[in-house]
């Protein structure tokens, strides 16, 4: 498989038809928490890695705050400004660019960072991962937060299906799961074509420490959108509320 899969895979309208009961509701639910654990204040600047279509950004933005989304899929940017474009809200303050997790500064600029629905261990080494927590830090004010979402590979290599079938829009749905060399992989095969996703796994604890190291203080561990605490053996995924020292 090619080493950025991401390219191919998150520029197919598919994409998001196969991720779409990750909906406004769940990311109501998510904002909802992170507006109880992070004392923001009116207006704040807000930068969401990786917004995929946005459906976090334009709801943060419809709260008051001053949003900036940014993916490296040109196809979602796109589907990000159309779905600003389709709001009856007016002045809602969001904008989407075309970025590399790998490779980004905004000078602390801002009061909140976001990486959520597990956008993150993509590519091949630790270095290319981790570095997403350095550039983060340095986009952040000093104190600034950086909420975590991610999934539990604990409890991901307990219950991993290794097989299903679905249907999206109309078209039958072929998916395989594995877990080789630390990363789960999931071939998708729709019609002719086939695409793989690809994800390094990191437990909690290995996550935890790197942000520690990174130079930042975890105020909070979530094991759901909902703010339960974390089980290792029994949530889904996690959630960590990190502060920059």
């Amino acid at each position: 498989m090619s080493k950025e899969w991401f390219r191919k895979w998150f520029s197919n309208k598919y994409y998001l038809e196969l991720y779409r009961h990750r909906d406004s509701k769940e990311a109501t639910d998510l904002i909802n928490l992170i507006q109880r654990s992070v004392p923001l204040s009116s207006g704040a600047e807000v930068l969401d890695v990786c917004c995929g279509a946005g459906r976090h950004s334009i709801e943060f933005a419809k709260r008051g705050f001053d949003v900036t989304g940014f993916d490296l899929s040109g196809y979602l940017i796109g589907e990000a400004k159309k779905n600003k474009a389709a709001l009856k809200e007016k002045n809602v303050n969001v904008k989407f660019l075309i970025k590399d997790m790998r490779d980004f500064n905004f000078g602390n600029s801002f009061e909140l960072a976001l990486n959520i629905f597990s956008s993150f261990g993509y590519f091949e080494t630790d270095d290319e991962n981790f570095s997403v927590f350095k550039n983060v830090k340095s986009s952040l004010k000093k104190k600034g937060y950086f909420v975590f979402d991610f999934l539990n590979e604990a409890l991901l290599r307990k219950n991993l299906v290794k097989k299903d079938f679905i249907v999206v829009q109309g078209k039958k749905v072929h998916q395989e799961r594995r877990i080789e060399n630390n990363f789960v992989y999931k071939n998708i095969r729709i019609g002719k074509d086939v695409f793989t996703e690809r994800i390094m796994l990191y437990s909690c604890a290995e996550i935890r420490a790197e942000l520690e190291k990174t130079g930042f203080n975890v105020k909070n561990v979530y094991g759901d959108y909902f703010g339960n605490k974390f089980f290792l053996n029994k949530s889904n995924r996690f959630i960590l509320i990190a502060q920059k020292n």
